[in-house]
């Protein structure tokens, strides 16, 4: 089997070797290397750049250039290198809820993986919360990952793979949060760009509105956004508000290792935020 240019640079980048046989170790270690190497973020959405979800432009922004992107491609880049190296994936979308009960649409892109008779999710596309190596899609199962605590929940009372919906949750200040729900649909490419033209089109959507971007690895997790930076180790969070031009730059290009201009910083800072960091009058 030979992977085209724009795969083998990605498998290589992660500084994994083409997998002898179809292991289930094997998706674990690119997820997690993915997730470490690669930042989750909307910076391409907020200064209204071209997203094309071709598996070369994605490889190229991705793996090239190193500014990681959002769920659509991630997402996409780990399903298309799974696939071509002979695994059994399943494209899926989900709603992301946040713990809020609400009319969400299907703007999550997530692959399911079927291996030895189970099934797994993958996701290298969630951000800070998102779980780091493939969850078991067994119900009700916690699963702990690093020092964090997952779980699948059915909406079903049969607590079956079936056509229900279910969330995948965190543990979080000592309760599952739910943080999307997703369902056994067929889905296609064509439902993910559409999908993806609301991600990053509609003046509604989230990433439109938000500056968000973060990174994880086992030991740290740290994100921002818009004004306030958070870390996050061994369960343990801390916040700090990023105030000035300056303190952005630094975040993105030091804790981040963004490759980004001090102009376009400047623009950011004024327009996502300059605009929180100012007290309501009294």
């Amino acid at each position: 089997m030979v992977l085209s240019n724009s795969l083998q640079n990605y498998l290589t980048d992660l500084e994994l070797s083409f997998p002898v046989e179809r292991s289930l170790s094997f998706v674990a270690a690119l997820q997690n290397k993915h997730i470490a190497k690669y930042s989750f973020n909307s910076l391409a959405v907020v200064l209204g750049e071209e997203m094309p979800l071709e598996v070369d432009a994605l490889s190229h922004k991705i793996v090239t250039r190193g500014l990681g992107g959002y769920c659509f491609e991630h997402n996409k880049l780990t399903f298309e290198l799974l696939r071509e190296l002979g695994y059994e994936v399943e494209l899926k979308l989900a709603r992301v809820l946040y713990n809020q009960k609400k009319q969400a649409p299907r703007t999550h892109r997530v692959t399911l993986l079927k291996h030895q008779a189970s099934t797994y999710l993958v996701d290298t596309g969630f951000g800070a919360y998102g779980p780091n190596a493939p969850l078991l899609l067994e119900v009700d199962k916690e699963q702990a990952i690093g020092s964090e605590t997952y779980r699948i929940i059915s909406l079903s009372s049969e607590k079956q793979l079936d056509t229900t919906e279910y969330d995948v949750q965190i543990l979080k200040d000592g309760a599952f949060f739910t943080l999307y729900r997703f369902d056994l649909a067929d889905y296609s490419d064509a439902d993910c760009q559409l999908a993806h033209f609301f991600s990053h089109k509609s003046p509604n959507a989230g990433f439109v509105n938000n500056l968000v971007i973060s990174s994880k690895s086992d030991e740290i997790i740290i994100a921002l956004r818009n004004h306030t930076f958070m870390t996050r180790i061994n369960g343990e969070e801390e916040t700090v508000l990023v105030t000035t031009p300056e303190a952005l730059h630094s975040r993105l290009t030091v804790d981040f290792g963004l490759n980004i201009d001090s102009a376009i910083t400047s623009h950011l800072f004024e327009r996502f935020l300059a605009p929180k960091l100012i007290e309501p009058a009294k």
